[in-house]
């Protein structure tokens, strides 16, 4: 009778080993650890999914902009001291001057934006990567352009 029990319940407990092994595995790499670990600290969702080569760009991107607002901003506020040191002396800043001022304000503005997007689509990029981190790409997938005007473009999948 014990051997019976055996032989009826081993399947169903090896399948439960199975699915636990399974969640497990797909537990280790979580899109949502890549998300936390990107906002954190941008370039750690690319090194977490193993993209390493992303982690430069990231950090180029996010300086270039941050040293553009930064000298920018510099631009401008020594421009505002002048323009105030103007005004006490019952002086106007020319034309040119103003709309200089302008332009760098805008320019820093846009450096600005240009920061917090990048941020976000580094943040993206580490989601989205870490969503396909275990997608198989195989060779029964292609694409290919035919001559024919009806298709232009063909998808088609091989059956192993």
């Amino acid at each position: 009778m014990f051997t019976l029990w055996g032989i009826f319940h081993f399947p169903h407990i090896h399948a439960q080993q199975i699915d636990s092994l399974e969640s497990t595995t797909t537990a280790l790499h979580s899109p949502h650890k890549a998300t936390v670990f990107s906002l954190v600290l941008p370039g750690a969702g690319q090194v977490y999914n193993k993209k390493i080569w992303k982690v430069p760009i990231v950090y180029g991107a996010l300086g270039a902009s941050g040293y553009f607002f930064y000298d920018f901003n510099q631009k401008v506020k020594s421009q505002n001291a002048y323009f105030s040191d103007l005004y006490a002396q019952n002086k106007q800043p020319s034309i040119f001057e103003i709309e200089q001022r302008d332009n760098d304000r805008v320019s820093r503005d846009v450096a600005g934006i240009a920061f917090v997007v990048i941020y976000v689509l580094q943040v993206v990029d580490a989601t989205v990567d870490a969503h396909f981190f275990e997608f198989n790409i195989d060779q029964n997938l292609s694409a290919s352009l035919l001559q024919s005007p009806q298709y232009a473009l063909s998808f088609t999948y091989k059956i192993p």
